[in-house]
């Protein structure tokens, strides 16, 4: 009988001991919390920057290359205005019907200052065969030699030239305006300007004009069947002429 009661008491004094010292029951382990996520720092998206528009250059309009005959008669003039002093060579031919009859080359010498005009006439080899000096009033005719063969008035020699306009360098805006012009061909190089007289004698002058300055290289003219040709070669303008060129010159 005590043996009994003695397994009762003693756990129930061990439960007051527990109580009288703030014991408790043990309890079960709890997991700890986790810890908080660090925050995500979000980089934001680098922003586009744009570049500023170039501006838009404006295509500069392609340079006229062809002109009319009245554009093409006023560069004639201007260069006419222009010209001090020309040196050329020359070679010129003229044929009937399609059949040459004469062939002449040689030098052409001009000064406005002075009035003058000198051509000198060559052989194929390069020799001097005749001289013309002129005022455009007189004319003398010198030979190989320098020594005067005669002399004519301007206007009766040069209306023996079948191609008087090889002779009106200095004079050519007044040539234009006795003409009527219109364009036969025309290149990005060089024009074919025709002239036909206002009045008077029927003829066609064709004045091949060379680009920038439309300086004439070719100069033919047709009455009938006959056709005198030109070409000017070794074109010198407004550049300083021998010295004494036009020292045969005498009245």
């Amino acid at each position: 009988m005590k043996q009994s009661i003695n397994k009762v008491i003693f756990p129930f004094i061990s439960a007051l001991i527990l109580a009288a010292c703030g014991g408790s029951a043990p309890e079960e382990p709890v997991a700890p919390a986790p810890e908080p996520a660090a925050p995500q720092v979000v980089t934001p998206a680098p922003k586009t920057v744009q570049k500023p528009k170039a501006p838009v250059k404006k295509t500069a309009p392609a340079p006229k290359t062809t002109l009319n005959a009245v554009e093409l008669t006023a560069r004639l003039k201007q260069w006419d205005k222009k010209l001090a002093t020309l040196e050329t060579a020359f070679a010129q031919n003229t044929s009937y019907d399609g059949v040459e009859v004469s062939r002449s080359m040689g030098k052409l010498f001009y000064d406005r200052a002075q009035n003058r005009l000198r051509l000198d006439t060559t052989s194929p080899e390069g020799d001097l065969e005749q001289t013309a000096i002129t005022d455009k009033k007189d004319i003398v005719i010198l030979d190989e030699a320098g020594n005067m063969v005669t002399t004519l008035s301007w206007t009766d020699w040069q209306q023996g030239q079948p191609n008087q306009a090889l002779f009106d360098f200095g004079n050519y805006t007044a040539l234009v305006e006795r003409h009527n012009a219109t364009i036969k061909s025309q290149t990005d190089k060089e024009a074919v300007l025709l002239l036909t007289p206002k009045e008077g004698e029927e003829y066609q002058l064709l004045l091949t004009l060379t680009a920038p300055d439309y300086f004439p290289q070719v100069l033919a003219i047709t009455s009938d069947l006959m056709t005198t040709k030109a070409v000017l070669k070794q074109i010198q303008k407004n550049q300083p002429l021998p010295a004494a060129v036009f020292g045969g010159f005498k009245k």
